[in-house]
Order: structure tokens, then C-alpha cells, then sequence
């Protein structure tokens, strides 16, 4: 009885990790697929204003409104004060500042985290930009990221 017992917590541990393997390659299989419809949109000009919380580092928090030209962050300002940018500040905005940071630091993350408490990223279905993403690493402090595009603005 006991081998039986103990055949059976083997199927079941085996089965739940085949499931969240499955589920983890389902979700950078979508990334992928929606940063080449990110990439085949085009768009290099855009302003947006996001929500960023991050713990750890010196990552700012809060209302931002970035301006991105020719793919590159043109500035960064307080979208409850926007005559103060802060793009040449001491803090640094780092990989979240333009769409493809973004795209580019979810994978970095997808690469080296087998472990994750929380990954929910939802991308815009039309442009494939990440709306908004919610990660954090099981066992890791301070590496939580929430990152929500509240407005999204294409310009010339």
C-alpha cells in the first residue's frame, strides 16, 4: 500500500510540472508573438503614461509620462508635474523606459527564473505592447515589478 501511495504522489508531482512547464512556454510563446506584432506595427514615435511600482534598486515609482523617438527614451517627466522631466536625473528608469525595454526585461527574466510567485504580463491585442505586467520572482526580495500603460499615444 505504501508503494502504491507513494507511485501515485510521484505520477501527480510529475504531472504538475509538466503542466507548468507547458504553461510557462505558452507564455513566452505569446510574448513572442506579440512583440513581432509590436515590431511589424512599426512604431518608433510614441508617448505613453505609465503606473511603475518596483521594489529594490533606485527605480522610481509612480505616474510617468514617457516620450519615445526613433525607438530611444526622448524624455521622462511627472505626470503629476509635467514641466519636470527627469530623464538626466540620478534616478534611472533603466530597462523600462521604451516597449522593447520592456519586452527585452520580461525575457531576461523568462530566461533565468524558473521560479516565478507572479508573471501576468497583458499585452495590447491591435500593437502587442505590454498594457500591463506584474512579475515577481518566487524566494527573491525586492525584484517586484508592476508596470501598467495608462495611456498609449502614437506620434509623428
Amino acid at each position: 500500500m505504501r508503494k502504491q501511495t507513494t507511485k501515485i504522489y510521484g505520477v501527480l508531482l510529475s504531472l504538475i510540472l509538466i503542466a507548468q512547464f507547458s504553461c510557462a512556454a505558452s507564455q513566452q510563446n505569446e510574448l513572442i508573438r506579440n512583440r513581432q506584432l509590436w515590431r511589424e506595427s512599426g512604431i518608433k514615435n510614441y508617448r505613453m503614461t505609465v503606473d511603475l511600482q518596483k521594489t529594490g534598486h533606485a527605480t522610481p515609482n509612480g505616474k510617468f509620462i514617457i516620450t519615445v523617438r526613433g525607438g530611444i527614451a526622448d524624455s521622462i517627466k511627472l505626470a503629476n508635474d509635467p514641466q519636470t522631466d527627469i530623464s538626466d536625473s540620478v534616478i534611472k528608469f533603466g530597462k523600462y523606459d521604451t516597449i522593447e525595454d520592456i519586452f527585452e526585461y520580461i525575457e531576461e527574466l523568462d530566461k533565468k527564473t524558473p521560479d516565478w510567485e507572479k508573471r501576468d504580463v497583458e499585452c495590447d491585442s491591435k500593437l502587442g505592447y505590454p498594457k500591463k505586467v506584474n512579475l515577481d520572482v518566487r524566494r527573491v526580495h525586492d525584484e517586484e515589478l508592476f508596470f501598467q500603460v495608462l495611456q498609449f499615444e502614437i506620434l509623428k
